[in-house]
């Protein structure tokens, strides 16, 4: 008889024991418990084992793709903006050939062109990229990227405008970027330049 009570006080010490750990005599989990103290304890646990992140992502939002008819101008096939710091008038005129360029405060070392007559190189006034070839400087004789029917509207920062291939967009840290669809472009300031 006092074997039996042993065994059975054994039993029942090491039920105890294993469900104050949050465990079962299987060693499977144990539901999960009301007493205080072993709830703290599973707590403390995981917060050690799943330390809270230190880092937040961040989180950016695109500025809203421009309104392209409020762009258009009289001649059909033609877009006309300039940037918030009115330095540079940019148009995107699809036909007869499509091309996307600005004229304006070119950056002090941009090289050197073919004038739009004669021989020689000038000092270009005007940047493009058409619908097939690469950004380049030019030197194109009139402000060909001016609208001269009504005032451009300026185009605000982040916010593209997308014409038939050509996607255009201003910020303030770069200055002025027109791409095609081909893959061309140029991004364009008073201070620098990328062409591709």
């Amino acid at each position: 008889m006092r074997a039996r009570l042993t065994c059975a006080l054994i039993v029942v010490a090491l039920g105890a024991s294993l469900s104050a750990c949050g465990g079962s005599i299987d060693g499977t989990p144990a539901a999960s418990s009301t007493d205080p103290v072993t709830a703290t304890r599973q707590t403390s646990s995981a917060t050690r084992t799943t330390p809270p992140p230190t880092t937040t992502a961040a989180t950016t939002t695109e500025a809203p793709a421009a309104q392209v008819a409020e762009y258009m101008g009289t001649d059909n096939g033609s877009y006309y903006f300039t940037s918030p710091s009115s330095k540079f008038e940019c148009a995107v005129v699809t036909a007869p050939t499509p091309v996307a360029g600005c004229h304006g405060a070119l950056p002090p070392d941009a090289p050197k062109v073919t004038p739009a007559s004669g021989p020689g190189a000038v000092a270009p006034n005007s940047i493009r990229v058409t619908g097939t070839g690469p950004g380049e400087f030019v030197s194109a004789g009139d402000p060909a990227y001016h609208r001269f029917d009504a005032p451009a509207k300026a185009l605000p920062y982040g916010s593209p405008l997308r014409v038939q291939g050509f996607t255009c967009t201003v910020e303030e840290a770069t200055g002025v970027t027109c791409a095609s669809a081909a893959g061309h472009g140029f991004t364009v300031s008073d201070r620098a330049y990328r062409l591709w």
